[in-house]
């Protein structure tokens, strides 16, 4: 069907997911100088408008590199600096005061705790205190940011719960602050108000947007998460971008509690990645390609590639919760502390009885990338989207049948889909005229 009968049906999305679209087909991604070498679930930062890329894992599966590249944006080179101590990838990292410090991860010789900070002006590495874990924790199961002169560290020692340290920089103690229970695998963090956010990841309650507040010392929902394990998170314009996994950059908007997807049909398709926003550039660096299989810790030999586009082309809204010309926002999560309380149901806006009259396009985009259209009439339409909100609330299947009607049926009867709830991403609803 031609694309200009289909109207974008945005009221659906922004009612039951809070996940909209926003078009950013025609932005150019541009092509930088390779990486040196391959490298996936690197440890990165940025220092005085260069970055810097340290250790991660190499081509030869269960092998990690000590190595520290750093990239000049204005020459458009790669330089080697002094080799880290420890081998390592899967590792947290933040950088504090210029020092980029390097916290846990695995090693050549297995799960490590030590702490070694980067000094880029002197190139020098030096030990820190290690990390105060009292059970080993796995790469990619470690997580840390900085607030004020702390550096506070997320990890997941056991399977039932995170335990969260903090790291004085004045006094050079440890402390051990208020747990989480949440578990996941190559989640993604950022600070914004000195908020520490959680959000994204792989396994196990995965689709949750938690919040941690040093000041109260707790942990709070901040919204319905996302399924994007091993990708990568930043800070712009009060907005929290992730990029990786399928073509489109996830914009995070904490105060809406909702995302936004900015599509770009050539964005890097990868997962344990680097990445980094200089001069409202944003970069996006190694990493490999995303599968349906489970994560391989080892560096893919066709991904030395930097790409970077600029974050002012593309059209990110200035609130992630709304869409310009659109003063209606979606559903949001309540805030509320994790104490142990019951979940609450999120709340959504009153709404009008959906028309049931004419027929629509449903687009469904599942978690690996995978979209599946369906030519269906608006009653079908709000059956699934009926559905749909009721499972996001906890309730009803874990699956939804879809009639595909004549729509390609072969030789069959009849032929119908089956939509797993946990696999979808988001869904576009486009009404025809």
């Amino acid at each position: 069907m031609k694309k200009w009968f289909i109207v974008f049906f945005l009221f659906v999305i922004t009612l039951f997911q809070s996940l909209q679209t926003v078009s950013a087909e025609t932005v150019e991604w541009k092509e930088r100088a390779d990486l040196p070498e391959p490298r996936v679930g690197a440890s990165s930062g940025v220092v005085d408008g260069k970055i810097y890329v340290i250790g991660g894992g190499t081509v030869k599966p269960g092998t990690y590199g000590n190595q520290t590249f750093v990239y000049d944006p204005k020459t458009n080179e790669w330089t080697r600096k002094a080799d880290m101590p420890t081998a390592r990838g899967g590792a947290a990292t933040v950088t504090v005061d210029g020092k980029i410090y390097v916290m846990g991860g695995m090693s050549n010789d297995g799960v490590v705790k030590t702490v070694e900070v980067y000094d880029p002006k002197k190139d020098t590495w030096e030990k820190s205190d290690d990390l105060p874990f009292e059970n080993k924790v796995p790469a990619y199961r470690i997580y840390a940011e900085a607030i004020g002169k702390k550096i506070y560290v997320v990890a997941y020692e056991n399977s039932r719960y995170a335990t969260t340290y903090s790291y004085d920089l004045e006094t050079k103690k440890w402390e051990k602050k208020q747990k989480l229970d949440y578990e996941v695998t190559g989640a993604s963090t950022a600070v914004i108000d000195n908020k520490l956010y959680i959000l994204g990841g792989r396994e196990y309650s995965s689709r949750i947007v938690y919040a941690y507040d040093p000041e109260k010392d707790i942990w709070t929902k901040n919204g319905r998460g996302l399924t994007a394990g091993y990708y990568s998170a930043l800070v712009y314009k009060g907005k929290i971008l992730m990029t990786g996994g399928v073509n489109r950059i996830q914009v995070y908007d904490p105060n809406g509690q909702s995302f936004t997807a900015v599509t770009n049909p050539k964005a890097p398709y990868r997962i344990a990645h680097s990445s980094a926003i200089i001069d409202d550039t944003l970069y996006v660096i190694g990493g490999r390609e995303e599968t349906r299989s489970s994560f391989a810790g080892y560096a893919d030999s066709r991904f030395k590639s930097v790409m970077s586009i600029s974050l002012k082309d593309l059209n990110i809204p200035s609130d992630a919760g709304e869409t310009p010309g659109d003063s209606d926002k979606g559903s949001t999560t309540p805030t509320e502390d994790n104490s142990g309380d019951s979940d609450k149901e999120p709340t959504t806006p009153s709404e009008d009885k959906p028309a049931e009259d004419g027929d629509a396009l449903l687009i469904v985009t599942m978690v690996n990338g995978l979209q599946k259209e369906y030519q269906l009439s608006m009653k079908e339409v709000n059956g699934f989207l009926k559905w749909y909100k009721q499972r996001d609330a906890g309730e009803g299947p874990g699956f939804y049948e879809i009639d595909e009607h004549d729509n390609n049926k072969g030789p069959f009867e009849s032929k119908k889909d089956y939509v797993v709830f946990k696999n979808i991403l988001m869904y576009e609803v486009n009404k025809y005229k």
